[in-house]
């Protein structure tokens, strides 16, 4: 069995690479208008950090991490004291995974969110 970057798309002109740099700032950018999202940053704890493979990069609180045909997404998020947690990580789940599919054609088999800090604003 060869091993495929899911990173690597085939086109009729050739293959096209896209970056996991890339990938990381789609998904920033898709959770920037979620309400309750004060930012992304922060590092994972070692109990997750350890349930990562080889194949994974880090970047600012979002770890990416390649499979077969597809990747995985983790964010570390910081967010508002007082919004209900788990509609705001929903909605920043859906988001990140519809908009890292429509730009890239890239599989997304899950978005795993960390909620690490609340901000009393």
């Amino acid at each position: 069995m060869s091993y495929e970057d899911p990173l690597v798309i085939d086109s009729d002109q050739g293959r096209i690479r896209i970056s996991e740099g890339i990938i990381m700032t789609i998904a920033k950018n898709a959770v920037k208008d979620v309400e309750g999202i004060v930012s992304i940053s922060g590092g994972f704890p070692d109990k997750v950090t350890s349930l990562f493979s080889r194949n994974t990069t880090t970047k600012g609180g979002v770890r990416i991490q390649k499979q077969l045909d597809h990747v995985t997404l983790n964010l570390s998020l910081v967010i508002s004291y007082g919004v209900p947690v788990p509609h705001l990580v929903e909605q920043a789940q859906q988001k990140v995974k519809k908009a890292v599919e429509s730009m890239t054609e890239i599989h997304v088999e899950e978005v795993n969110i960390y909620v690490h800090d609340l901000k009393v604003t």
